[in-house]
């Protein structure tokens, strides 16, 4: 006896789809999601590791405090629009606050590192506060604010490249 062919919402690479597989489908992505979340609070395995991390964290923010800074200058010079600048502005300042949150999450592996993690995350926290200054100061169109937050990036950058280096 032949069956009746599925109907397409029912075939899953050819075969029928079991009731349910989207509740595992599901339940598997929740625990893979789980998993990574998880991972990204585990301590690191050694100082060489966490220095590492913090290298990275300061490099990614290097970049960003960077960029904000040049498309402000660059409003200011009329070298570029406001809604340009504001954009990249705010992708700078989005863009770092997931490095101050990742490199926050991971616990030191000794005491020493403590205050690694406290001067880094300083500085982290710092250049986001700039950026929104930044970006509160183009809004409102406020050209002196523009100009501080141009310098204030400026030295933070140099401030978080210099301790990357020191690290290095």
């Amino acid at each position: 006896m032949t069956m009746p062919a599925a109907s397409p919402p029912d075939l899953v690479h050819g075969e029928p789809r079991s009731r349910g597989a989207w509740p595992r489908a599901t339940a598997l992505a929740a625990a893979l999601a789980t998993a990574s979340l998880t991972a990204c609070v585990a301590p690191a395995l050694d100082s060489g590791a966490f220095q590492r991390n913090a290298i990275e964290a300061l490099d990614s923010a290097v970049s960003d405090t960077r960029t904000g800074a040049v498309a402000v200058e660059g409003l200011l010079e009329g070298r570029l629009t406001r809604p340009f600048a504001d954009t990249v502005v705010t992708q700078s300042e989005d863009a770092i606050g997931p490095v101050e949150d990742s490199f926050g999450s991971v616990d030191p592996p000794g005491s020493r590192d403590v205050r690694l993690r406290k001067d880094v995350g300083d500085l982290l926290s710092d250049a986001g506060d700039a950026l929104a200054d930044a970006r509160i100061a183009l809004r409102h169109g406020d050209r002196t604010g523009m100009a501080q937050s141009v310098i204030r990036l400026r030295v933070l950058a140099d401030r978080l490249e210099a301790r990357a280096e020191r690290l290095s």
